[in-house]
């Protein structure tokens, strides 16, 4: 008996009625009976519609804009163009970094101007006779003769470094402390003397730059390449290739190469160092 009675007062507690009593008096109150069961249906069909409907407004349209706050969108076509832009400032902040680095060896070198770091003894002479130069034995027999004539006025001989005519002269007073050559984009830059490459980079004003270190404390330098063909720290022998002429760098107004003659520290002008031919 009392088992049957406690089911019985759990089925009452179960179950559950809802009035409705409308405005107009002249209409009977109606009476729905529901269920514990059929009322957590309910709640459950209506919580999955409900979810339905929000996905649907939040993924397909444009409500989830008054509806979410910006930290919550994370698909939306903003949120993907904020992520790019972050990409690209990393990228160009590593960039950045990577000149900065190369315009501070570059200023060290240039204030430096020292060349102590080219070992004379065993620095590769202006010509090699079992290496063929850029002209082959005949002109390597030839820069062997002129070196033979000049030699009792200096031990270092230079060669015009790229094709093309002269632009523009050696004008120290102006800021101008090499000389042009006009030429062909790509045209290859020679080394004019035999040495040891010190700077090989990238330098945002005078864009692709070699410098070269020589015997007797000379320096060469090339600018505003188009392309660096050879690495710092590798030694080169007089006419070999070492860059393509180009038009880089802020400090150009086109395709031309800057060419730079150093000596103990202090600008020389090329035109009295190279050989005329």
């Amino acid at each position: 008996m009392k088992l049957k009675f406690d089911k019985k007062r759990l089925k009452k507690l179960t179950e559950f009625s809802v009035v409705l009593v409308p405005h107009d008096t002249s209409t009977e109150t109606k009476t729905i009976k529901l269920s514990f069961i059929k009322i957590t249906s309910i709640i459950l069909i209506y919580s999955l519609i409900m979810l339905f409907i929000g996905f649907y407004i939040i993924t397909f349209t444009s409500l989830d804009k008054f509806i979410l706050p910006d930290s919550y969108r994370y698909n939306t076509p903003e949120k993907m163009q904020l992520r790019d832009l972050n990409e690209k400032i990393i990228r160009l902040a590593t960039e950045l970094e990577k000149l900065k680095s190369s315009n501070e060896r570059l200023k060290s070198i240039l204030m430096k101007q020292d060349s102590s770091i080219f070992n004379e003894e065993n620095s590769e002479s202006p010509v090699k006779e079992n290496k063929k130069s850029a002209g082959g034995n005949v002109y390597a027999a030839f820069l062997k003769f002129i070196s033979t004539i000049f030699t009792k006025h200096q031990t270092i001989i230079f060669i015009k470094p790229t094709d093309g005519y002269l632009s523009r002269k050696f004008d120290p007073e102006n800021g101008h402390l090499g000389i042009d050559f006009a030429t062909k984009e790509n045209n290859p830059i020679f080394a004019s003397a035999g040495g040891y490459i010190s700077f090989a980079g990238y330098t945002p004003e005078y864009g692709y730059v070699v410098i070269v270190n020589h015997s007797d404390d000379f320096i060469t330098r090339y600018m505003h390449c188009s392309v660096v063909v050879r690495k710092q720290g590798e030694r080169v022998i007089q006419g070999e290739v070492i860059a393509l002429a180009g038009n880089s760098g802020t400090r150009t107004t086109g395709t031309h190469l800057h060419f730079e003659i150093w000596h103990k520290g202090k600008p020389v002008d090329p035109e009295k160092f190279l050989i005329k031919f």
